[in-house]
């Protein structure tokens, strides 16, 4: 069952072939250069990184006389290093060599899309393993799916397998009318949340991600603002909700909360009705590869959350919180 949830949680990028490292010529061993393949298994949604859009990937690597040491190694084989899909084969410069040496080992970490907005590498000569800031673009549009692979350790040879997951949480807002009144249009909506965080890759058992988040001790909350400007609400009668928008977040929730601007047409015209600083539901699935919806359902002056999780990016719990205007 444990194994189950992964294939649901996570994407899988499989087959990431490391070729031999020696090529015997009958009177000579040569080198080999490393290439890179990739097959990307996920269902398809709007945002989401698959098979046909995943167009790059930042790759580190330790060389290591012997297996890697988290105390002295440092990215010194790649860094950061670009592989980009281009005519359907992944490709890189300069290409890079396996060692013939039986005892000297590559260590490789990986993370999509390279050089992402809001990334920011550790640096070249860090100990340890590999690690980034990331800060999280404050518009919709212009935030990712951002990717992170369970680290590949003490590679001479053979091939590697890279197993790319979700590493923030997709948040899906929805809204929907809860009374008779028609033609409710939303013209802003913003969700406040975690402004930045540090992904480090750790070790990895059949249990880990092999990456994980830390934040600083005070959580700086940055606003994030939805695309939409101009959103009709589908009216009670009809029982389909209008998605207003979807977020690539931080995973943590803590502090939380939402700014809605709408209208309506009443007795006096057009009205107009912002609520501010609303919670979230509680919700303790703010994880790494979670992926949550929020539904929106909108009165004449009042709003009532509600929220589930989807089990195709893992599982999750319900709860509720109204806003009204006094």
């Amino acid at each position: 069952m444990r194994r189950l949830r992964k294939i649901l949680f996570f994407i899988i990028l499989s087959a990431w072939t490391l070729t031999s490292c020696e090529k015997d010529t009958g009177t000579e061993t040569v080198n080999v250069p490393i290439g890179f393949s990739n097959n990307v298994t996920t269902a398809t949604r709007a945002g989401d990184i698959n098979n046909d859009n995943l167009t790059s990937i930042g790759v580190f690597a330790s060389l290591t006389h012997g297996n890697f040491d988290a105390t002295v190694s440092t990215p010194n084989f790649m860094y950061n290093q670009l592989v980009e899909k281009k005519n359907g084969t992944w490709q890189y410069t300069p290409l890079k060599y396996c060692p013939n040496n039986d005892s000297d080992k590559i260590s490789f970490f990986a993370y999509a899309p390279h050089n992402a907005t809001g990334v920011t590498p550790s640096n070249a000569i860090q100990k340890g393993y590999p690690s980034f800031t990331y800060t999280t673009p404050t518009a919709e549009a212009d935030q990712v799916d951002l990717l992170a692979a369970t680290p590949i350790i003490n590679q001479n040879g053979g091939s590697v397998d890279f197993k790319m997951q979700h590493a923030l949480t997709k948040v899906v807002f929805n809204v929907k009318s809860n009374d008779d009144i028609t033609g409710k249009v939303i013209t802003a909506f913003s969700i406040t949340g975690a402004k930045s965080g540090t992904l480090a890759h750790v070790p990895a058992n059949d249990d880990d991600k092999g990456f994980g988040w830390t934040y600083p001790s005070t959580v700086t909350a940055e606003t994030f603002t939805a695309t939409t400007k101009s959103l009709s609400v589908p009216d009670k009668s009809t029982p389909e909700e209008a998605m207003l928008c979807t977020y690539f977040l931080l995973p943590t929730n803590i502090g939380n909360t939402f700014n809605i601007t709408y209208t309506y047409i009443g007795i006096k015209g057009t009205q107009t009705v912002t609520l501010t600083n609303q919670p979230l539901p509680s919700l303790d699935k703010w994880l790494s590869g979670a992926f949550v919806s929020y539904t929106i359902g909108i009165d004449k002056k009042v709003v009532t959350a509600t929220t589930e999780s989807h089990p195709t990016w893992g599982n999750g719990g319900q709860g509720s919180v109204d806003g009204t205007i006094n």
